[in-house]
């Protein structure tokens, strides 16, 4: 007698295989395949009874796949729903200031990026993230101070090192600019933006070979890096 209930049990082990696919492919944190990565989180938030963890996982592993499609307001979308569901979320609360910092919207991303400081003192992400934006708005003193202080708290992070390299920059202090590019390349010799950076930052200073050699360097490690900062002024030709 033939087992009447086999085609529901295949479709069960279908269904599993199905999610188990769907979650590997998203919270794998691959770029190969962007659209694939975003199909794949859309159908994990469109599960019936999802848990609310396990939503905000989905969305701001999708909304990081968007970011790198330049779908950022889409990506803000995201963002914007995962905190709706757990407002306590630094990680996406983070994502969200570098949405508006990348979109040139630095007062929200202030705004933001605040809201977070209160909830989390003294993190040295936060406080660099506020260092950068500040540098963005010219308001250098305070970005200065606010790298100083996530320094202080985490000597060795790669990204306030280059964070305060550009407010040296931008306050025109060549000379320490290059001394914290040199010390974040030490620590990271394939960080683009540091490499782009100090390439600009040696052209200041008269080393043209060696600026040229950075910025392309930088270019071969990522592509973006010189429309990246093109909105702040950098060029080739600075």
């Amino acid at each position: 007698m033939m087992n009447k209930s086999l085609p529901f049990v295949l479709l069960l082990v279908f269904t599993t295989a199905a999610r188990a696919d769907d979650d590997q492919i998203c919270f794998s944190g691959s770029l190969k395949s962007l659209e694939a990565s975003v199909k794949a989180c859309t159908a994990i938030l469109q599960r019936p009874l999802l848990i609310p963890d396990l939503k905000v996982r989905a969305l701001r592993a999708r909304g990081f796949y968007r970011q790198h499609q330049h779908r950022f307001e889409d990506a803000l979308s995201d963002y914007n729903a995962a905190i709706a569901t757990d407002p306590l979320n630094r990680a996406v609360r983070n994502a969200r200031v570098d949405v508006y910092v990348t979109l040139g919207k630095f007062r929200e991303a202030l705004k933001e990026n605040d809201v977070a400081m209160r909830m989390f003192p003294d993190q040295p992400v936060i406080l660099n993230n506020r260092c950068w934006i500040h540098a963005a708005l010219w308001e250098l003193n305070a970005a200065l101070a606010d790298c100083n202080r996530s320094l202080t708290l985490a000597p060795r992070m790669v990204e306030t090192l280059d964070s305060r390299g550009f407010v040296h920059l931008r306050l025109r202090n060549y000379k320490q600019a290059l001394a914290d590019y040199n010390a974040a390349l030490a620590l990271d010799p394939k960080h683009a933006t540091s490499l782009y950076v100090r390439g600009v930052i040696k052209r200041k200073l008269g080393d043209i070979l060696g600026g040229n050699a950075d910025m392309a360097a930088a270019g071969k490690i990522n592509p973006e890096v010189a429309e990246m900062y093109a909105p702040y002024g950098l060029t080739q030709g600075n």
